[in-house]
């Protein structure tokens, strides 16, 4: 029996290590172009059922209204922006009356972790200086990086963002 593995294992052996005629193929480089199309905030209808009193359609709840951009990994609001920001809110007639989201966000660099806090202590810092200045702040958010304004890595400055948008 044992010879008859040692057989076995011999003649496999020798298949395997039998040179065969080789049949290269020609292997070279050629340039592969594509384009892909980014698209943002898709809006779209869908069905819900719902009671026959709830029917009614409601007003859109938040727009977008003004951003304030930060450097890489700071939270802090500069002065140009905090007057940006000041201005924005009298050029579109917004009084301290008016009640304010204020969503932070981030670029893609880093760990989400750290993303999702320092976006969050962004909105907290533009909410800390609306209310500062007599404002109203209904909702503070961080989204880390999601929602990204671009994807091109030399404008990812402006994915470092505060956006500030009316409450109804």
């Amino acid at each position: 029996m044992k010879i008859k593995h040692q057989i076995i294992i011999s003649t496999l052996t020798a298949l395997l290590l039998t040179p065969t005629k080789s049949e290269a193929g020609v292997v070279r480089q050629e340039l592969y172009r594509f384009q892909m199309t980014m698209s943002q905030n898709v809006t779209s209808k869908t069905f819900l059922i719902c009671d026959q009193h709830q029917l009614q359609e409601k007003p859109a709840t938040l727009f977008r209204l003004i951003l304030v951009h930060f450097e890489l990994g700071s939270a802090l609001l500069s002065a140009a922006e905090a007057e940006t920001l000041l201005s924005g809110l009298q050029q579109h007639g917004i009084t301290g009356e008016t009640p304010l989201a204020v969503i932070g966000y981030t670029c893609v660099f880093g760990p989400d972790k750290f993303n999702q806090r320092l976006s969050l202590k962004r909105a907290e810092a533009v909410a800390d200086f609306l209310r500062d200045h007599g404002f109203v702040v209904a909702h503070v958010q961080g989204q880390g990086a999601n929602n990204p304004i671009t994807y091109n890595l030399q404008e990812f400055y402006k994915n470092r963002r505060v956006q500030i948008t009316v409450c109804p």
